[in-house]
């Protein structure tokens, strides 16, 4: 029995030397803030059958559904943060949707009411406050359809880990069709007026009750929009689609895309009718990306 005891006490030591290892690991998981336990509130299947994760470190997601919106449909949540003090995320403007059919699609970002954009997409929580959160995709087919996937990816920063990457993610969302009860097929604002002389020349075309005009953002996206303002000096050329509109007898407050510099600009547009002419008054930015570089201006008419 004497010749067994050296091999017994070898496992023994391995057996130990597993078990301190096996405690370090755990350790080393808790301090870096990358156990499974602690970073994720997991995910849950809504009632349609869209399944939602979020692994954003104490904070609690609930699925609101899909609501189409005047000028974008929305797939919205509520993100409450849990912990004990003032928590900045990082990155909402950092999305990815993606349709059934594998087509990327362009959307961007409400968090609090506030529209992100590239560069622009953080956002400090208050502990307890439920806050809004909606992915707002442009260009949607109006008969209902299912989005393969909804993701932003995000960060939070911690003083023992530094930045760590965390994400919001929604697959097989199931959009309904859009309602369509009490919408105008036509009205004033739908056609075409162009601008031209003293070095500058325009086109101006609406469709506010059909949203079948082909934009594009200032990053190039394609999307479907209610209209564009496009003016050219020369070889200089600013296309703007229209996002949101608001009318009131013959005058419409319209929200709009810069195409040269991403700013989110306002402009009440004058229609008379009579004259055949459209006016632009009003301007103003709703939402500054630091560039300032929009053609669009007061007192421009555009003509039939």
């Amino acid at each position: 029995m004497l010749a067994f005891a050296p091999q017994q006490a070898e496992a023994q030591f391995f057996k130990k030397l597993g078990k301190a290892l096996e405690d370090v690991s755990k350790t080393v998981d808790k301090v870096l803030d990358t156990g499974s336990e602690t970073a994720s509130t997991g995910q849950q299947t809504a009632a349609d059958g869209t399944k939602v994760t979020c692994n954003l470190k104490d904070f609690t997601l609930e699925y609101k559904g899909v609501t189409w919106y005047k000028e974008f449909c929305g797939v919205d949540m509520m993100l409450t943060y849990n912990g004990e003090k003032a928590e900045r995320v990082y990155y909402f403007d950092k999305m990815k949707v993606v349709g059934a059919d594998g087509t990327q699609l362009q959307a961007r970002s409400y968090v609090g009411g506030n529209i992100t954009s590239l560069g622009n997409g953080d956002f400090d929580f208050e502990p307890g406050v439920p806050v809004k959160v909606t992915f707002a995709l442009f260009d949607m087919p109006r008969g209902g359809t299912k989005l393969s996937l909804c993701q932003m990816r995000t960060q939070q920063h911690t003083p023992t880990g530094g930045y760590q990457d965390r994400f919001i993610e929604l697959r097989n969302v199931a959009v309904p069709p859009m309602p369509t009860a009490g919408k105008a097929k036509s009205g004033p604002f739908k056609g075409v007026w162009t601008l031209r002389g003293n070095g500058v020349e325009g086109k101006l075309t609406l469709d506010f009750y059909g949203k079948s005009i082909d934009g594009m953002d200032a990053m190039g996206n394609e999307m479907k929009c209610y209209g564009t303002i496009y003016v050219a000096y020369g070889q200089k050329v600013d296309d703007c689609p229209i996002t949101a509109w608001e009318a009131k007898g013959n005058t419409a407050t319209v929200t709009y895309i810069g195409g040269r510099d991403g700013n989110t600009y306002s402009s009440v547009l004058t229609l008379d009718a009579q004259a055949g002419k459209v006016t632009v008054s009003g301007t103003r930015v709703l939402k500054d990306e630091g560039m300032g570089d929009c053609y669009v201006s007061d007192g421009l008419v555009f003509k039939k």
